[in-house]
């Protein structure tokens, strides 16, 4: 897909691959539409995006976990002159812990803005891509949506869910002018790494990317029209060897793999 003049749609543009993405979005002379929840982040991207690119820029803060504020969301996007020519469901959270000492309300958010969100925007959303020639739908999934990751139970299966929703939706859409990108990051150095208390000691400093790496490959994913990406080779090796492996050397490998889980309370 050619980029120069598109609409593009970033959720979670605040912040770390959001805010890549949409640098590298600009960069290749798209026209932005962003997203995220805070607000003065938002701001000051769009500003920045529009003093050095040259570009439009459309801004609106939404708690996207919110059914209300999704509602909002979608009719702002509904009442822009042109529809999208691409919807990138980027927002997303995560937390490290015991499933069973996790706040109910934590693993609540979690699936509301990593399922609940994504599945909405796309719903709504579909009618206005179908307007264009063509269009694309790019869902953000992770390198651990096919393999265990305990401490990250939740968050993991939010991702898995993308994946598997994203392999059913381009079935459904093939034949017409959308297709369906699903990208999986591997680690990358997010507010949500520095920030969930893991030690990352064990894991190698080759897996670890910048947000800046990961969107310009989503974005060189987007112009060559892929379906199914990993952010890395090592990553998408990783994938790979875990799904072939038999349920419980899988659970023997992977439980103290990466990283020890709190202790239990």
């Amino acid at each position: 897909m050619e980029l120069a003049g598109k609409i593009a749609i970033v959720t979670g543009a605040s912040r770390g691959i959001g805010r890549a993405l949409a640098r590298e979005l600009a960069k290749s002379d798209c026209r932005l539409m962003l997203t995220a929840l805070e607000d003065n982040e938002l701001s000051s991207l769009a500003n920045e995006l529009r003093a050095v690119f040259s570009i439009d820029v459309a801004t609106m803060a939404a708690n996207l976990s919110d059914p209300a504020a999704r509602e909002s969301l979608i009719e702002w996007i509904q009442k822009h002159h042109k529809p999208p020519d691409i919807v990138i469901n980027n927002a997303g959270i995560g937390y490290f812990g015991r499933f069973e000492n996790s706040e109910w309300r934590t693993i609540e958010k979690t699936i509301a803005l990593n399922i609940s969100a994504l599945i909405h925007l796309t719903y709504e959303l579909i009618p206005f891509l179908k307007k264009q020639p063509r269009a694309k739908i790019v869902n953000i999934s992770s390198g651990i949506s096919r393999l265990p990751y305990p401490g990250l139970a939740v968050y993991g299966a939010t991702k898995a869910f993308i994946s598997s929703f994203s392999e059913s939706l381009s079935c459904e859409l093939a034949g017409t002018c959308i297709d369906v990108l699903c990208f999986h990051p591997g680690f990358t150095s997010t507010a949500f790494i520095s920030g969930a208390g893991m030690d990352l000691q064990k894991i190698p400093k080759i897996l670890i990317r910048s947000p800046e790496d990961v969107a310009s490959k989503i974005v060189r994913a987007i112009r060559k029209d892929k379906q199914w990406v990993y952010s890395d080779l090592l990553t998408g090796l990783l994938a790979r060897f875990g799904e072939i492996l038999p349920p419980r050397l899988k659970t023997s490998l992977f439980k103290d793999l990466f990283w020890k889980l709190p202790d239990a309370k």
